[in-house]
């Protein structure tokens, strides 16, 4: 039960980021991403935020999400800590419109199961 409930709370917290990004990126389009650097560096906090946040789920509750990409969400977590020089923000833009969309849905799915 003790498990349970902290994947709940980290499934949140993860929504709430999501929820986050959403608002940062409201309205704009990926020519906006690219000139705001305020927005580029909130959103990548966010994701960063949410790589983080997967490496506390079990185990099992992990496997249960099979088609989320968990490697890569910490992958690019890892990245975005050590490396941000690197980050090419049209790929960012790609994830926050294509990526966390389906990453919403699938914990909201979850969350809704409880």
């Amino acid at each position: 039960m003790e498990h349970e409930e902290r994947n709940r709370t980290i499934l949140q917290k993860m929504l709430s980021e999501i929820e986050d990004i959403e608002a940062f990126l409201a309205g704009r389009s990926a020519a906006d991403l690219m000139s705001d650097r305020m927005c580029q560096k909130a959103i990548v906090m966010s994701l960063i935020n949410i790589g983080e946040l997967s490496k506390s789920f079990t185990e099992s509750y992990l496997g249960s999400m099979p088609e989320i990409p968990w490697k890569a969400i910490r992958g690019f977590r890892n990245i975005a800590a050590h490396q941000y020089g690197i980050i090419d923000f049209e790929d960012v833009y790609k994830t926050v419109t294509d990526d966390i969309p389906a990453l919403k849905a699938t914990l909201v799915k979850r969350e809704n199961m409880r």
